[in-house]
């Protein structure tokens, strides 16, 4: 009986072991992804009934100042107009002058002090966790990455029934590009003699605002004069029918070509043109398979959809288009690569368009460039998104590259559900230069030198993938 006995309590302590074991480990603090350095001065713990973290370690890495003052046993936390003041023993604290309730009094510890985590969570604007089985503090600057772009395009309120406006109509990168407020059902054909084609708006009118901005008389017809193309002289536009109502849209073409078109959900159509022969135009929606890379350049946003807007209120669309444009300048130099952008003006496109003309253009890489925000201005830093594991090597690559030119936090490799990561079928990498909502991000990001310099590790990270 001794010796079951002595089994059973033997067998316990295997058992309970290494749950003793466990309640002793270090809570560690995970700010962003990133583990946090907690080598010097007192670890986070808990307490029992609180989880307590070290405010020094946390407001730094968040760009916080952090003084002690000792006669008084206080700590001050400032950034900016945000202000946090604490002292040991006291179970309350102020936040920008207001006084808030703490769960326990913050502790001093080996020189360090130790606040509760709900309180990190209020005063820093932080989303926390802890996972008590691990042992770990969770801590987010930032929402989850999957809502950096929303996965549907924004709501374009309709036109009357049965009317559709058109309004506007542009013609760049041998690619046309038609705005709607409303639905379309677009016929796009081809006719010889000369060579022509044709796209057809049925249930289509032209808008006042269209009238009176681009068209040259008061029935909305007119033309545009294509200087920079070698497939289309002139573009011209009328309308073709009254019953039903028709707007009627014709590329006067130097040379055979084909068309592909695509038509968002914000009922944008896209045409792109190549030349039919097989010789490309300066941007050919199908490009022969020469041996040459194909890179798909997308500034993110443009049109309506501004984007994020600064500090000072300047646009991401801007951001993006500009560093966009320098990437595609730094790539054309390159005579194995050719590279296609998504717009090369403040041009509105859904997300499934860019997918579309990744595909049309059988691209081999897909670079989405953006930049980021939050609702307050802690946040700061470069991050780099991809959805399918078929992309980690691309972004981890560019992420390489790109982080160190920039002088910014590393905010890591992320995956994240993204319509233009998760749809395109190559590698695809969302890249976030910078938070425009964070002052100090925002005065570089707008900067030509920053620019330049994010495009020249761009390029540099795609010719390492590809290894050219």
């Amino acid at each position: 009986m001794k010796k079951w006995s002595a089994a059973v309590v033997f067998f316990l302590f295997l058992c309970l072991f290494p749950l003793m074991a466990h309640a002793d480990r270090t809570p560690s603090i995970v700010l962003d992804g990133v583990t946090i350095d907690q080598k010097t001065g007192a670890p986070a713990e808990n307490t029992g009934k609180t989880v307590m973290v070290p405010i020094r370690i946390v407001s730094e890495n968040l760009g916080y100042d952090v003084k002690w003052e000792q006669a008084t046993q206080t700590v001050h936390v400032q950034r900016g107009n945000s202000s946090i003041e604490m002292t040991a023993g006291k179970d309350a604290a102020t936040i920008n002058g207001n006084v808030v309730n703490l769960d326990a009094p913050p502790l001093i510890k080996q020189g360090t002090t130790l606040v509760p985590l709900r309180f990190v969570g209020e005063g820093m604007g932080l989303r926390v966790g802890w996972d008590n089985s691990t042992k770990t503090v969770s801590l987010f600057s930032i929402p989850p990455v999957v809502d950096t772009e929303p996965d549907s395009d924004p709501v374009v309120t309709p036109a009357p029934v049965g009317q559709t406006e058109l309004q506007s109509i542009s013609y760049s990168g041998d690619r046309l590009i038609i705005a709607t407020n409303g639905n379309i059902s677009p016929k796009v054909s081809s006719i010889s003699g000369p060579e022509r084609i044709i796209v057809d708006l049925p249930n289509t009118t032209f808008s006042q605002t269209f009238v009176q901005g681009q068209a040259s008389s008061p029935d909305g017809s007119g033309q545009l004069v294509v200087t920079d193309s070698s497939l289309v002289s002139k573009v011209r536009f009328a309308m073709f029918s009254q019953s039903p109502s028709t707007v009627r849209i014709v590329l006067d073409l130097t040379q055979s070509a084909t068309a592909n078109w695509s038509l968002g959900e914000n009922n944008v159509l896209l045409v792109d043109l190549s030349a039919a022969n097989g010789t490309s135009g300066s941007q050919p929606a199908l490009p022969e398979n020469d041996g040459k890379m194909v890179v798909v350049i997308d500034p993110g946003h443009g049109g309506r959809q501004s984007g994020a807007v600064s500090v000072t209120g300047a646009y991401e669309k801007d951001f993006n288009l500009a560093v966009g444009l320098k990437v595609k300048a730094l790539l054309e130099q390159k005579a194995n690569i050719q590279t296609v952008i998504t717009r090369q003006d403040d041009t509105e496109l859904s997300l499934q368009q860019r997918v579309d003309i990744a595909k049309l253009n059988q691209a081999d890489l897909f670079v989405s460039i953006h930049g980021n925000k939050f609702t307050t201005p802690v946040p700061n830093g470069i991050e780099t998104l991809f959805t399918r594991k078929e992309s980690k090597n691309f972004a981890e690559t560019l992420h390489k590259h790109v982080l160190p030119v920039t002088g910014l936090k590393d905010r890591g490799v992320k995956v994240a559900s993204l319509h233009v990561t998760r749809e395109t079928t190559m590698p695809a990498v969302l890249l976030e230069l910078g938070f425009l909502s964070n002052p100090t991000d925002e005065a570089l990001m707008f900067t030509a030198s920053y620019q330049d310099q994010c495009a020249q590790a761009i390029v540099d990270g795609i010719l390492d993938y590809l290894s050219l």
